[in-house]
């Protein structure tokens, strides 16, 4: 018996290889491949998806500049080189690629915020602290859930030597709540609540105000 094959088929056949190898092509970074340096910069030329996360930084960073004023692009420029710098101290760790794409994120998540990608939460007010002694610590909290990272932002007063006027903090794995990680502290929130602990100093129960 023979069987005939249509001409559309044929065609589709043919393209397969073509297809397959068009999905096969690697991502490029932001970079030239050609110049890359260090055993970070190779590794980002050679995998698709720390390649791509470059590529969003770059696009992001790029957005950000163009809202930034003189006076600050230059402040804005160096602090992305210091990160570039810490992303290629991702050589020294146990697994480079997660370091890698940790460090992506991480940035990409606070540069998402700072270029205002997304629309600002609603605050959340919280309390901190005994009302007795009469210091309490108020914080303004913004959560953003869209965001690579799901992230806070919080502005303390009074703010501490550790601590700036606005702290960027990303979320973190925890048994229960959930569990804001920034530089110098941390913000624990469960059911309407709050853990808020700074360095070198005691941990301060919070509720939330209106």
């Amino acid at each position: 018996m023979r069987i005939q094959i249509s001409a559309s088929i044929i065609c589709l056949l043919l393209l397969l290889p073509y297809q397959s190898a068009l999905a096969e092509e690697p991502v490029m970074p932001s970079f030239d491949c050609q110049q890359a340096q260090g055993q970070v910069e190779e590794l980002i030329c050679q995998d698709s998806l720390l390649a791509s996360l470059d590529v969003e930084i770059n696009e992001m960073f790029t957005k950000l500049k163009s809202q930034t004023s003189n006076d600050e692009l230059s402040q804005l420029k160096a602090f992305q080189r210091g990160w570039i710098k810490g992303r290629n101290d991702c050589w020294k760790a146990e697994n480079i690629k997660s370091c890698v794409q940790d460090s992506y994120e991480s940035r990409l998540t606070e540069l998402q915020i700072a270029a205002g990608e997304f629309e600002i939460p609603e605050p959340i007010q919280y309390l901190c602290g005994e009302t007795a002694n009469g210091n309490l610590t108020k914080i303004t909290a913004y959560f953003y859930n869209d965001t690579t990272i799901p992230a806070a932002m919080l502005t303390v007063s009074p703010k501490s030597q550790y601590l700036k006027t606005t702290n960027f903090a990303l979320l973190t794995r925890t048994a229960s709540g959930a569990k804001y990680q920034g530089q110098n502290f941390s913000f624990w929130t469960h059911q309407g609540e709050a853990i808020f602990s700074q360095f070198e100093q005691a941990d301060l129960n919070c509720i939330t105000h209106e």
